[in-house]
């Protein structure tokens, strides 16, 4: 795992280990519009979402209320916790990080209730797997990264879909899009450490340490904070019919076989970068068309392929805009790598080929293939 991966988790972990970071959703909406709307339609908000019974107006300014009020305190923390203080300094940097985003966590749930998320947390109160995932994607659009925004939209019109065929509202993103949740939380690693080494040296300068470290948590803090309302400010409005559910369904399924189709062709030019291990290759060819919805013509196209040794053009143009397809692509061309007894230098060219087609870098490459 990346350094970059492992200081998020460290931090991530520090934050949620302070008590109060996990909100009640159905008290947090009720303290927020009880004043608004009445007993009954209440009641219809913590069953539904906010926009079933008030005005864009009405959740923005609740919204805004909230935004204003963790600036303002997470603002004032790291302004103090930013006051030079000796041998102190070194040992302060984790506990600002932690209060930092202990108030993005808050802030990023508050939100999410308000524009229509269900309950991040499990029966017993606590944030579940799926929570911290998504707290993750929450501050990738903090930052400004479009992989987040993407992966909360598809995730939001997942959450539609649910609601529109009347089935429990789950977020499922630790298994379809972890892949996506790695990658941002690769990227909040890094502006962690370049966000640290500048507060760390304002620390050092006497009496303006304070006013560096409050000065550069409000340039992050409220913009990124406006930045995460506009993005599900966008999804509230999701709401389906069921000839939409069934046009979304429909399209997907188009979609799949496409990407399936080109996904496994590639699969078979790298398996013959080589000559080794053809019966396994075959085998593994087999088991994944086994579980892709291609035709059975196809498939045997595909497979009769490779055994004639015949590679196929591939365009991946289509996995350029889908995160979590293009992960899973790269991962199955370095298992297919990995049946070899050592990576060949064709096979090594053609992967990355691939990687710099789906935008990924030298070190990404690197990192699918460290992975295991």
């Amino acid at each position: 795992m990346a350094k970059e991966i492992t200081l998020w988790n460290r931090i991530m972990k520090a934050a949620l280990a302070i008590p109060g970071v996990s909100i009640d959703r159905t008290s947090y909406l009720q303290a927020s519009f009880r004043d608004i709307v009445d007993e009954e339609n209440l009641q219809h908000i913590v069953d539904g979402t906010p926009a079933n019974c008030v005005g864009r107006e009405a959740i923005d300014k609740v919204a805004s209320g909230a935004i204003t009020y963790h600036t303002a305190t997470v603002t004032t923390l790291s302004t103090v916790t930013g006051l030079p203080g000796g041998p102190a300094i070194v040992a302060s940097i984790p506990a600002d990080l932690a209060q930092y985003y202990f108030h993005v966590f808050v802030l990023a749930q508050k939100l999410a209730y308000l524009y229509g998320f269900p309950d991040l947390r499990d029966e017993n109160g606590q944030l579940t797997e799926d929570a911290t995932d998504m707290l993750t994607l929450f501050v990738g659009i903090m930052m400004g990264a479009k992989l987040a925004r993407d992966a909360v939209r598809d995730i939001s019109r997942d959450l539609a879909v649910q609601v529109a065929k009347k089935m429990p509202q789950k977020t499922l993103t630790r298994t379809l899009y972890y892949p996506v949740v790695k990658q941002v939380a690769k990227r909040i690693g890094v502006d962690l450490s370049k966000s640290s080494f500048t507060k760390t040296f304002g620390r050092f300068i006497p009496l303006l340490g304070g006013i560096v470290s409050g000065s550069i948590t409000y340039a992050t803090f409220y913009p990124g904070a406006r930045r995460l309302q506009h993005a599900l400010q966008g999804q509230m409005d999701m709401q389906l019919t069921e000839a939409d559910v069934k046009a979304i369904d429909d399209e997907a399924k188009d979609m799949d076989n496409h990407l399936e189709g080109i996904a496994m062709r590639a699969l078979v030019n790298m398996a013959l970068m080589d000559d080794d291990e053809p019966r396994r290759k075959h085998d593994f060819l087999r088991k994944q068309l086994e579980h892709t919805t291609l035709k059975d013509e196809e498939k045997a196209e595909i497979i009769e392929a490779f055994d004639q040794q015949r590679t196929f053009k591939v365009d991946i143009t289509a996995f350029c805009d889908d995160p979590v397809n293009s992960t899973r692509l790269m991962r199955l061309l370095v298992e297919v790598i990995r049946l070899s007894d050592k990576m060949s230098v064709t096979a090594k060219i053609y992967l990355n080929k691939i990687s710099r087609e789906l935008g990924y870098s030298p070190q990404d490459t690197e990192e699918f293939m460290s992975d295991r």
